[in-house]
């Protein structure tokens, strides 16, 4: 994944981790990936991967999160999801840059209900 696409997910991954953690209750699988998420994203940020390093970072990330879907039971809100799906989506590299930075613009917009 190139460069670009790249700051656009992690952009993204910071937003679905502040936005997971306001969401969080005192379920265990929740609490359990809360953290989780909160770490792999902070080192991502702080040591600004980048290459293939990057994403060998990232696709255990989605993974696990996905895992936690399906396995775990992990709930994630209306707002953190569309965000997850929108990660899933660029990470797959399915999706244009033009379709990436018009979904940020979305979610971003004051004017969605999609803010908390």
């Amino acid at each position: 994944m190139d460069y670009s696409k790249q700051k656009l997910l992690l952009s993204l991954l910071v937003k679905f981790q502040e936005s997971f953690s306001k969401q969080i209750n005192e379920s265990g699988t929740n609490q359990k990936m809360e953290q989780f998420i909160q770490e792999a994203v902070q080192e991502m940020v702080n040591k600004q991967y980048r290459g293939s390093l990057f994403d060998k970072k990232v696709g255990p990330l989605i993974h696990k999160i996905d895992q936690a879907q399906t396995d775990e039971h992990l709930v994630l809100n209306d707002y953190s999801n569309r965000l997850w799906k929108v990660i899933v989506q660029i990470s797959k590299r399915t999706t244009s840059f033009e379709t990436a930075y018009a979904l940020i613009d979305v979610l971003g917009s004051k004017n969605t209900s999609l803010k908390l």
